[in-house]
């Protein structure tokens, strides 16, 4: 059995240099940025396609959605509405729809952490800004953002949603092991 030799930091950017270690940690980073982002809009796309679906059961989420939103004929239709264009707006809307307590208000400096999870992922990774303002916020996420904040972030606001549903977080919301959605509902047994 051979001995494996791994290669301190030195010996790695003598053999490699500084540019391959910064691709593998900008790879990282967007990577986490980017899921942390599509974890939290997949869930709220979820949820408000699972009431979309249902808008004429009489529920009181399907009647909230009705009076919010209309009724569109095809689910893609909301792409183009003021309250559910945007990630933010969709979550408030959602919220409301639900009679939860407002994140922006409940938990601010969620909200705060939330929207800049959202301009980190928009206006950074997926269309960045070249020069000065990309190297900036690459050394303000590498080197003074705590690692794992932005995980922390949707997880967070997952918990939040089901805690303010009156559900238990479930063990793949608290443990971060799964990114799966098997029929994740918000909404009561009540109106399956």
């Amino acid at each position: 059995m051979a001995i494996q030799h791994h290669l301190s930091l030195v010996e790695f950017l003598h053999k490699y240099g500084h540019e391959t270690l910064t691709n593998a940690v900008l790879s990282i980073v967007s990577i986490t940025v980017i899921y942390s982002y599509l974890t939290i809009e997949s869930f709220i796309n979820y949820q408000l396609f699972r009431i979309w679906e249902r808008r004429h059961d009489d529920s009181p989420e399907s009647m909230a959605f009705l009076n919010l939103l209309g009724d569109p004929q095809d689910f893609g239709a909301l792409k183009t509405e003021k309250r559910t264009r945007e990630l933010g707006d969709r979550l408030k809307t959602l919220c409301s729809i639900l009679g939860y307590n407002k994140i922006h208000e409940k938990r601010p400096e969620l909200w705060k952490d939330f929207k800049e999870l959202i301009e980190l992922s928009r206006h950074f990774f997926i269309h960045p800004y070249p020069g000065k303002y990309f190297q900036d916020n690459l050394l303000r996420i590498g080197t003074q953002t705590k690692g794992g904040k932005y995980v922390e972030v949707a997880v967070d606001i997952l918990k939040y949603l089901f805690e303010q549903g009156g559900k238990p977080v479930p063990q793949w919301v608290n443990n971060n092991t799964m990114i799966a959605f098997k029929g994740i509902d918000l909404l009561t047994s009540a109106h399956p």
